[in-house]
């Protein structure tokens, strides 16, 4: 594809198939405008709110039951929501479009395996740690093996999240970089802000 988005099959001239000042087409990076900046602020301003509201609306409830299974009484449907983002980042976002335009259809197969996994966590896991009532795998860890088996599993989790939320903050900032490198760091601080803000109240 040359400058002007025309590409050739077999020798033919072909046009883009999207026309337009996009920048597969003229081959420069289109900058952030003021809109953007206000949108990209307001979904941070939306998200930390969201956290606040319910800090200041459950803040008599000091139970630990409370504050990791919400009392165990949610309804089935945001525990889903809640369950689908969190295994939603941006590696997914900006990286099933690639994978998918790279190798077709195979990814399927990925989705296909998630029917086994899910089948089998609901059936063989999730019973398992609802009638011990734990809160999560680690304190299944500790009752059935030791504290330092819990402070072990623990501990590798922490570095793996460390090692994943580099790449996860990193995605999404070179994707609103927009040509200039200093908003790579601007957008990793203010989604770590963000999240911190929530993650303390």
């Amino acid at each position: 594809m040359n400058q002007q988005g025309s590409c050739k099959v077999a020798g033919v001239p072909r046009e883009p198939i999207y026309h337009g000042d996009y920048s597969f087409n003229t081959g420069e990076l289109k900058q952030f405008t003021a809109l953007d900046y206000v949108f990209f602020s307001a979904v941070l301003v939306v998200s930390a709110s969201i956290g606040l509201y319910h800090a200041w609306k459950d803040r008599q409830k000091k139970a630990l039951d409370d504050y990791l299974l919400a009392g165990r009484s949610m309804n089935p449907l945001p525990v889903g929501l809640s369950l689908l983002a969190s295994f939603m980042s941006a590696i997914t976002l900006l990286g099933t479009p690639a994978e998918l335009y790279n190798y077709t259809t195979v990814y399927f197969w990925i989705g296909l395996g998630y029917f086994f996994v899910i089948a089998g966590a609901a059936h063989i896991y999730i019973p398992v740690f609802y009638n011990l009532q734990v809160t999560s795998a680690y304190e299944y860890l500790e009752r059935r093996f030791s504290k330092g088996v819990r402070t072990a599993a623990s501990l590798t989790f922490v570095l793996q999240m460390i090692l994943y939320m580099a790449l996860v903050l990193y995605a999404p900032s070179l994707a609103l970089n927009a040509g200039k490198y200093y908003i790579i760091f601007l957008v990793i601080f203010c989604c770590c802000c963000c999240c911190s803000v929530n993650y303390r109240i």
